[in-house]
C-alpha cells in the first residue's frame, strides 16, 4: 500500500455554561471538500472519493451539505464563505477536507489545487489556513466537527522548504496539533508522528471506516471512533492505530434517532449560573498565573496557563496577546505572530498587537511586513493608540528601515520618536548610529552623547 495521508478529527462542543449535554440534531450544516487534481504536483487518487462518500452519508443523515471538488484558492474561499452564511442558523457545523495539507511553524494550511508553493509568500496567497475555517465555525455553531484528511508525504512541502531556505526547519512533518477548547475531541487516523496508509481501494483505511461507521452506528461519537480505530487496525495489520484526545462535555450522535430521550419533566435544571461563574473565575486565575510565570521568565509555564485560558475563552484578546508575548520572548516568532494576528482579527484597532506583531516580523528579518504593521499602528486614531505607542511605533519602524539600510527614513522616524518623547535615550542612540552609517560622524556623535547623558553608558 502507498503511504499517503494523515487524518485527524477536531471536534469542539462549546457549552458555555459548562454543563454536559446531548447535542441535538436540529440544523446541521457540513462543508465537504476533496482535492485530487493538483495542477503542479502529482494527482491524489482518493480525496475526491473520500469527500464524495462522506457527503453522501451526511446527506442521508439530514445534514445540509455544501460540497466542492478540485477547488482552486478562489473557489475554496468562496465555499468557506457560503459555509459561514449557512452556519448562522445551525447548531452543528461539520467540515471535511481531503487533499494536500502542511504545517509551518505550528500552523496548519490546506492546499488548493492551483497552489505552486514556489515562494515563502505562498502561505499567505496560495493556501487556506485551517484556523480560519475553525474560527468561522466556532463563531456560529455550538457544536463543530472538523475532519481533515491531509497528505503527509507532500511534494509541495519540499518546494516550500527550498523557497524558505534557512527557515525551512519551520516546516513540520504532517500536521500540527490543534489546541482544543472545553468540550473538544481531537482524533488522528494514526499515532502522532506516524504516516497513515492510503489503502488499495476506493478510500483510505480511516476514511472508509469512518464512512461505514457514520452510516450504520447508533453510538455517540466517542464510541463510534473506538469502532473506527479497531477497523483500521484490522485493515492495516496494526500498522496504523487511530488516536484521539477527548475533553467532550456533550454526546454527539450522527444518527438523530439514536439520541437518548430528554430528562423527564420536572427534573431540576443544572446550576448554569454557578457553572458559568466558576468558569470565569478559573479563566481569571489562569491569566493571572500566566502573568506571574511571565514576569519570572518561565515562559513555557506562562504559555501553558494562557493556552488553558484560551481554551475556556477562545476569543480572549488578553490571553492571546499575553501568550504572544511569551512566544516572542522564547524566539518562537511565527507562533507569536499567529496570536497577535488573532487579536487583530478580533480588534483591528489594537495598536499593541500591531506593534508587537511588527516586532516579531522584524526579529524574523521580515522588515517590510514589520514596517507595514508599524505604519498601520501609526494611522490609528489617538483614542486607539497611546503616546507611548506612537513613540514605540516610530522607533521600531526606524529600526526596520535601518536594517534595510534606508538611513534617511530611519533618521526621520527616530526624529519623530524624539519629538514625542525628548527624553527617549534609545531613539537618540539609534538615530546617531543611522547618521554615522550615512557618513555624518559629527551628527552621529552628538546623538550618541545625548543618549548617554539621558541614560549613562546606554549607547556604545
Amino acid at each position: 500500500m502507498l503511504l499517503r495521508k494523515s487524518f485527524f478529527v477536531f471536534i469542539a462542543v462549546f457549552v458555555f455554561a459548562g454543563i454536559a449535554t446531548d447535542v441535538h440534531a436540529n440544523q446541521r450544516v457540513a462543508l465537504v471538500i476533496g482535492n485530487s487534481a493538483y495542477q503542479h504536483t502529482a494527482r491524489l487518487d482518493n480525496p475526491k472519493n473520500d469527500a464524495t462518500d462522506i457527503a453522501a452519508v451526511l446527506k442521508q443523515l439530514g445534514f445540509q451539505v455544501i460540497d466542492g471538488f478540485d477547488l482552486d484558492k478562489v473557489a475554496f474561499e468562496r465555499k468557506v464563505r457560503d459555509f459561514s452564511v449557512a452556519l448562522r442558523a445551525a447548531e452543528v457545523g461539520l467540515f471535511f477536507y481531503a487533499g494536500h495539507g502542511l504545517q509551518v511553524a505550528g500552523q496548519n494550511y490546506l492546499v488548493p489545487v492551483d497552489a505552486k508553493v514556489e515562494t515563502a509568500d505562498a502561505l499567505d496567497w496560495e493556501m487556506v489556513r485551517l484556523d480560519l475555517v475553525q474560527r468561522t465555525m466556532e463563531r456560529a455553531a455550538s457544536t463543530n466537527i472538523i475532519f481533515l484528511d491531509a497528505c503527509r508525504n507532500n511534494p509541495l512541502a519540499r518546494n516550500l522548504a527550498r523557497a524558505m531556505g534557512t527557515r525551512s526547519a519551520d516546516i513540520g512533518r504532517g500536521l500540527a496539533a490543534v489546541e482544543s477548547g472545553v468540550g473538544t475531541l481531537v482524533s488522528f487516523s494514526t499515532q502522532p508522528g506516524n504516516v497513515a496508509l492510503d489503502g488499495a481501494g476506493r478510500n483510505s483505511p480511516f476514511a472508509g471506516a469512518l464512512v461505514k461507521r457514520i452510516a450504520t452506528s447508533n453510538d455517540d461519537l466517542s464510541g463510534l471512533l473506538i469502532d473506527v480505530r479497531n477497523d483500521v487496525r484490522k485493515d492495516t495489520q496494526n500498522a496504523q492505530v487511530p488516536w484521539e484526545h477527548s475533553a467532550l462535555t456533550g454526546r454527539f450522535y450522527f444518527n438523530p434517532a439514536a439520541r437518548p430521550a430528554p430528562p423527564a419533566a420536572g427534573t431540576a435544571p443544572p446550576p448554569q449560573d454557578e457553572n458559568d461563574r466558576q468558569m470565569r473565575a478559573r479563566y481569571a486565575a489562569l491569566v493571572e498565573q500566566g502573568k506571574t510565570y511571565e514576569s519570572n521568565q518561565d515562559f513555557d509555564r506562562a504559555i501553558a496557563a494562557f493556552s488553558e485560558a484560551i481554551r475556556l475563552d477562545p476569543n480572549s484578546r488578553l490571553a492571546l496577546f499575553r501568550r504572544g508575548l511569551s512566544y516572542g520572548n522564547k524566539g518562537e516568532y511565527d507562533r507569536a505572530i499567529a496570536d497577535y494576528s488573532e487579536v487583530i482579527r478580533l480588534n483591528p484597532t489594537d495598536a499593541s498587537s500591531l506593534i508587537n506583531r511588527g516586532n516579531a516580523y522584524r526579529d524574523k528579518g521580515e522588515h517590510d511586513r514589520a514596517i507595514a504593521d508599524f505604519s498601520a499602528a501609526l494611522v490609528l486614531d489617538s483614542k486607539h493608540i497611546s503616546t507611548n505607542g506612537v513613540k514605540l511605533a516610530f522607533s521600531n519602524r526606524g529600526y526596520a528601515y535601518f536594517s534595510k539600510r534606508e538611513y534617511d527614513r530611519a533618521i526621520a522616524d527616530y526624529s519623530e520618536a524624539i519629538r514625542v518623547d525628548p527624553q527617549y535615550a534609545q531613539a537618540f542612540c539609534n538615530r546617531g548610529k543611522a547618521k554615522q552609517a550615512k557618513g555624518d560622524s559629527s551628527g552621529g556623535r552628538a546623538d550618541v552623547d545625548r543618549a548617554n547623558q539621558l541614560s549613562p553608558s546606554s549607547c556604545r
